[in-house]
């Protein structure tokens, strides 16, 4: 099949027009591939078909990992949606990884970076993310190590500020429940427990503050009796007792 022109149809593709009146549209890499520049013509359409199908399904994939970084898993599990081909999603994943766009120590890195800055995530929450993104130990614990104590510290500190200048309970309750959400987000119990010694909570006067709240907000709807074990109740539920 003989090619009598080409028109450009968007970022790196041609509408390629050949002498029988038919017309394909290709990727720029894929003419390039078969020379198709030089030759002015076709031998063997069904290999260019393939091969450009296989562009197409990689010229896609660029689109999803130009959204934000992705790890070698995300980019299979997303490539299995539209095939099951080895030679396809190999061919797609050995290009990614030539053309430096499946760096995976560049993607720990600023996953790690990203959580530091933009969470409160701690070293284990971090860690365990990442191997269920499919990295392994090793490769994480490479670039992990910029997450120090000293940073850890600050963190939960940083945490625990915040959360004490909403706090509404005892301190006993206050510190389980701290424990139990910094646990949660990945510290170390030993390192929460340390944070949490140095906080203080004037009970006496959060109880009269609650309290007040509590009388206020019920007394439309109870009296007497009713109205004053429904605040004890209240105040027995935020951890304070007589």
């Amino acid at each position: 099949m003989k090619i009598i022109k080409y028109v450009k149809s968007g970022k790196n593709k041609y509408h390629v027009y050949f002498a029988n009146g038919k017309s394909l549209l290709l990727y720029e890499d894929v003419i390039l591939k078969f020379d198709l520049l030089l030759k002015k013509e076709v031998k063997d359409l069904s290999s260019i078909i393939a091969y450009n199908e296989k562009y197409a399904l990689y010229d896609k994939t660029l689109t999803y990992i130009n959204k934000k970084l992705r790890s070698e898993k995300e980019i299979l599990k997303y490539l299995e949606k539209y095939t099951n081909d080895n030679d396809t999603i190999n061919f797609i994943l050995d290009k990614l990884k030539s053309n430096n766009l499946l760096n995976q120590n560049l993607y720990i890195k600023s996953y790690i970076h990203d959580k530091i800055y933009l969470t409160l995530d701690g070293y284990y929450k971090i860690k365990n993310n990442l191997e269920k993104l499919g990295f392994k130990e090793e490769e994480i614990l490479q670039e992990i190590n910029i997450f120090t104590e000293e940073l850890a510290r600050e963190r939960i500190e940083k945490y625990l500020n915040k959360q004490l200048k909403s706090n509404k309970k005892s301190l006993y309750v206050f510190k389980n429940k701290m424990l139990i959400n910094l646990i949660n987000l990945g510290y170390k119990k030993e390192d929460i427990l340390k944070s949490l010694e140095n906080i203080q909570i004037n009970e006496n006067d959060l109880k009269e503050k609650e309290s007040l709240k509590l009388r206020q907000k019920y007394a439309k709807k109870y009296s007497g009796f009713e109205l004053e074990q429904m605040i004890k109740r209240k105040l027995y539920e935020k951890g304070f007792r007589d």
